[in-house]
């Protein structure tokens, strides 16, 4: 099994106080937390180091330091999800209905994992 593969590596390292894996939901934990880490290095990798966030419009404006903006611009701002009939919302208002309804989907979102997690 991979995993026990992975985490026999880490039982090589020798360290003096080191605690001990007692059981298979300790086992379980330090592997999620390493692949969590190791997920959270490859993204970051990905985003920084080598292509940053994708942000598609249809038409690109001319000028060197577009590609720049663009990418701040989206990091920053986030990116919307809109279907291929949709029109982009163009006005201050459209805008913050669009983002009071993220905002709300959100909290939905996190309730019900909350109560589910609760019983």
């Amino acid at each position: 099994m991979v995993g026990m593969d992975f985490i026999g590596l880490f039982d090589s390292i020798q360290t003096p106080n080191r605690v001990s894996i007692e059981d298979f939901a300790d086992r379980v934990n330090i592997f999620t937390v390493i692949l969590l880490l190791l997920s959270s290095v490859v993204v970051a990798g990905k985003q920084y180091l080598l292509n940053s966030i994708s942000c598609y419009i249809p038409v690109k404006p001319t000028g060197e330091n577009f590609d720049n903006y663009l990418s701040d611009y989206c990091w920053v701002h986030g990116t919307i999800p809109l279907m291929s009939d949709e029109q982009i919302p163009k006005t201050p208002e459209q805008w913050q209905l669009y983002d009071e309804t993220r905002r709300i989907s959100e909290l939905v979102g996190l309730s019900a994992f909350a109560l589910r997690w609760d019983n």
